[in-house]
């Protein structure tokens, strides 16, 4: 039996022996059975104004009382969180910044553990954000290339939003976001973020507008320095498919720079004609992201301006007839994608696949309780353990992985 812990008035960690940790399900509130040790990089944060439950010695749910408060842990690339922290939600406090909160608790020796389970955990690799030579590299970067707006960009999205995709373009290693400033054809609700999967939390878009050129020079760098991917539609972007022209006249002159590496994008899929245009183009590799394979629940939770979800799918068809790499990107949220009508309709459009394409699961980040209100359920969730048990039988043709792993051009 794992400990509660919850946090006092300063945010210092309580480990409370006399309660048992608990967890909410998005329905109802449990004891925590499925955890590991945090692994390194998680990060644990306390949830002001939300007091913490624990399990008494019978196994009800009890309030801690005033002043303590619900801890949470957001996790590192490669784990999947199993189920959310339990709190009571002071609904006349503002929403919870929308982050990817698991449920935590302690073991017999007083440490912490969470509820998630290592997905991919050679995903963790690509994260060079701790890297001790990364403020160098951008300073050497910036006095040889002063001129170069995409550099510029780059540098301040890895020191001042710790964007893992940024950083690498420094490093000289996987894969490198290209900012395009692409304008957003999606609202989601205040209480949630589509882009956030712990790779970076920015607040603004890209402030300026570059050329194909601009764009190509920075891509061929990274991609003959050592790089092996470089991104459109990356976290604080908007959506790529957008400013179509840009990335298509981007994808040729890469390809006239070098033949190297692998140029992706990650998209919402919004516009079939757009994506098939850079399938032409030569683009090698795309992600679509869905929160939810349902029509009425992806419309609720995306708010999608100017499209519906029959586009999405139509893109992915384009993608797979273009014989690109394909994998679909679903950011979850215990209590929702583990319902089970949410569950057979992400393993109908899984059926959609090829061979060998990728399910990427990540974290979505919310304020649990108040997205789980977007699109309210009498269903019951059938739980995460028991989703990826199905996903891994249903879905047996794909690779389940936390990033997409395109193939690479050698």
């Amino acid at each position: 039996m794992f400990s509660a812990v919850h946090s006092d008035r300063s945010g210092r960690l309580v480990v409370a022996t006399d309660y048992a940790a608990a967890v909410f399900d998005g329905s109802s509130i449990g004891p925590l059975t499925v955890a590991l040790p945090l692994p390194p990089g998680t990060d644990v944060v306390h949830l002001p104004g939300r007091l913490g439950i624990g399990l008494d010695r019978t196994r009800r749910a009890r309030e801690f009382g005033q002043g303590r408060f619900g801890v949470a842990a957001i996790l590192p690339l490669g784990y999947l969180r199993m189920s959310l922290p339990a709190y009571v939600d002071d609904l006349g406090s503002p929403a919870l910044r929308p982050r990817a909160y698991a449920a935590v608790g302690a073991d017999n020796n007083e440490q912490l553990v969470v509820a998630a389970v290592a997905l991919d955990p050679e995903a963790g690799a690509v994260d060079g954000r701790s890297a001790p030579d990364l403020a160098a590299r951008i300073t050497t970067s910036q006095r040889d290339l002063p001129m170069s707006r995409v550099l510029r960009q780059l540098a301040r999205c890895a020191k001042d939003y710790r964007c893992r995709a940024a950083a690498n373009a420094f490093l000289g290693r996987h894969d490198c976001a290209l900012p395009i400033a692409a304008p957003r054809n999606e609202r989601p609700p205040d209480v949630l973020v589509l882009h956030d999967d712990a790779d970076a939390s920015p607040t603004e878009p890209a402030a300026f507008r570059p050329t194909p050129e601009e764009i190509a020079d920075a891509a061929s760098r990274h991609l003959e320095g050592g790089g092996t991917v470089v991104a459109f539609g990356r976290a604080c972007e908007g959506e790529p498919l957008l400013a179509v022209r840009v990335v298509e006249h981007a994808i040729a002159a890469i390809r006239e720079r070098t033949r190297l590496g692998t140029i992706h994008l990650e998209t919402n899929g919004s516009s079939p004609v757009a994506l098939r245009r850079l399938c032409d183009a030569g683009l090698d590799s795309v992600a679509v992201r869905v929160v939810s394979a349902r029509a009425e629940t992806y419309e609720a939770i995306h708010r999608p301006d100017g499209f519906r979800f029959a586009d999405v799918r139509a893109s992915l068809a384009h993608a797979i007839a273009g014989k690109i790499s394909v994998a679909l990107r679903v950011p979850a949220l215990p209590g929702l994608t583990d319902r089970p009508r949410e569950l057979d309709a992400l393993v109908g459009l899984a059926g959609d696949l090829p061979e060998g394409a990728s399910l990427v699961l990540c974290d979505l980040a919310a304020d649990p309780q108040r997205a789980l209100q977007v699109v309210p359920s009498a269903e019951a969730a059938v739980g995460m353990e028991r989703m990826l048990d199905r996903l891994r039988r249903d879905a047996a043709h794909l690779r389940i992985v936390a990033l997409p792993r395109p193939l690479v051009r050698l």
